[in-house]
């Protein structure tokens, strides 16, 4: 027997004994009767049981039953039975201590199982909770890997168009002469730099935070941008529409040319050959806007939603359509309009009437003088 249980049976049965010492006492009083004794004997049966167990509870029984008989049944101070009822009291004592204790007992085990159940569901929600962070560290990892597919998918996205136009330029079999290829290929190896540069001032800002705009022609910057995609083009009909004369644009130069040149590259993926690609200028009070417009499948209702998602798909272009090149991973509209909000901007998509897609590229206008 443990310690525990040696000093819990000296504490019941020291209450034992001044309960009994106590009746003794009382046992003189006239008003006193064997059911006081019974009952003061039953409640430190229920208590000893409640704490104890049945060992416990059935020796509280047994000596409670004794005081009982030697202080208040007649013959007093005597275990001799007088009547048959003497029996019948021994067997109340027994029968209570042992639903006692089996009461206690079972509400012992259900206590046991409810502390093992709530340390196994800790044990467990530790566990999930363990699995949870692993299983977000896992995200971020992959979230982190995903990043740098894209970063690295855009920049070759990007640079493509310029480094196109460039082997272009100083390809002798395209019949470019120098005056012509030379000044060309300053500015495309300027801009080049400008957008380095740029990227560089974008990543250390945060890529989310506005950057420093300046005042451009809205049609100057669209034939610019022609003229940088003309590798992309490869002699696809452009028309070139201005709504309205001397309208300006406040933007970055740069990044407003990656915008364009990819909503170009876009229109070239998607759209026929035989059919021309329509660049329209117009503004409103406060906007600027640049519309590269085509005709080719356009974009589904069940696509909008991830349109400007990075590393989507568009949905492929059945079969048949000329021009068509399939789906492809979506980086240049998340790029265009990730660099047009960083102009105070947007890019924004509606199909078009009759047909195709138009994206809209919009900038702040400058006030006008």
């Amino acid at each position: 027997m443990s310690r525990s249980r040696v000093g819990l049976w000296a504490v019941w049965l020291a209450a034992y004994a001044v309960t009994t010492a106590l009746l003794y006492v009382a046992s003189g009083l006239p008003d006193i009767r064997v059911a006081h004794a019974v009952l003061a004997y039953l409640v430190l049966v229920i208590m000893a049981s409640r704490q104890g167990g049945r060992a416990l509870s059935m020796t509280m029984v047994g000596l409670s039953y004794l005081a009982v008989k030697w202080f208040y049944v007649p013959p007093r101070f005597t275990l001799r039975a007088a009547t048959p009822l003497d029996g019948v009291l021994l067997a109340g004592f027994v029968i209570t201590g042992w639903m006692l204790s089996e009461l206690f007992a079972k509400q012992r085990a259900a206590t046991r199982l409810a502390e093992e159940r709530t340390r196994e569901v800790e044990r467990l929600s530790a566990e999930r909770l363990q699995l949870e962070r692993e299983a977000s560290t896992a995200r971020v990892m992959r979230e982190a890997d995903r990043l740098k597919n894209a970063l690295l998918s855009s920049l070759a996205h990007d640079l493509r168009s310029p480094v196109s136009t460039l082997s272009l330029l100083s390809d002798p079999a395209a019949g470019f002469t120098a005056d012509v290829a030379l000044p060309r290929v300053h500015e495309e190896a300027q801009r080049l730099g400008e957008y380095i540069a740029t990227l560089q001032r974008f990543a250390a800002e945060g890529g989310g935070s506005m950057l420093a705009l300046d005042t451009h022609d809205a049609t100057g910057l669209v034939h610019t941008a022609l003229r940088s995609s003309a590798a992309v083009l490869a002699g696809r009909r452009v028309d070139v529409v201005t709504r309205q004369a001397g309208i300006v644009a406040r933007c970055d130069l740069t990044l407003t040319m990656q915008v364009l040149g990819n909503l170009l590259q876009n229109a070239v993926r998607y759209a026929p050959d035989d059919a021309p690609i329509d660049v329209t200028v117009s503004a409103t009070l406060s906007t600027v806007e640049l519309t590269v417009a085509d005709r080719g499948p356009g974009v589904g209702e069940q696509e909008l939603d991830r349109l400007f998602v990075p590393l989507q798909s568009r949905p492929s272009v059945a079969a048949g359509d000329a021009g068509a090149s399939g789906g492809r991973m979506g980086m240049g509209l998340a790029i265009a309009r990730t660099f047009a909000r960083a102009q105070r901007g947007d890019v924004v998509y509606r199909p078009r009437a009759g047909g195709g897609a138009e994206f809209i590229m919009q900038l702040p206008r400058a006030p006008m003088g």
